[in-house]
């Protein structure tokens, strides 16, 4: 049902300035990672491997788009900007890789809080997304986590 799933496909960066999605991308998985107050190692170097394998980011890539997502997430007060940014650059074959990027970050630590929990219900309806579409995602994160 989901091609996207049978193979691991890199997010196109190619129409817009390649920066300003790699950034999109970083920040909505710092949010993820953020939710429950605490920003763990775990997450953090999950955060970074998405960003270096899936985006094919070098070493000072990844510093400056990470530095940027986290000051962007310090000064964000709210979810839907973001997410009505990431709707308008990416198809939705994307944001649902993304969305298994964001339950990777979710589920590194092996456990979800009530704070994640809510973030990720809520993350489905500002993505468009359906409840199977989220399950079908967090599926997929569990099975990457695990065959790591």
């Amino acid at each position: 049902m989901f091609d996207i799933f049978k193979e691991k496909k890199k997010i196109d960066l190619s129409s817009l300035d390649k920066n300003t999605k790699e950034i999109l991308v970083a920040s909505i998985l710092v949010e993820c990672a953020k939710s429950d107050g605490v920003l763990g190692n775990d997450e953090e170097q999950k955060i970074k491997t998405i960003l270096s394998k899936k985006l094919n980011l070098n070493d000072q890539e990844l510093k400056e788009i990470f530095d940027e997502a986290l000051k962007d997430s310090d000064e964000r007060v709210e979810l839907y900007s973001l997410t009505k940014k990431i709707r308008e650059n990416f198809s939705h074959e994307e944001i649902i890789e993304i969305f298994v990027y964001m339950w990777e970050v979710i589920l590194i630590d092996n456990m979800i809080d009530d704070f994640e929990s809510s973030l990720m219900r809520k993350a489905t309806g500002l993505f468009h997304l359906s409840g199977r579409d989220s399950a079908e995602a967090k599926k997929k994160a569990e099975d990457s986590i695990s065959n790591q």
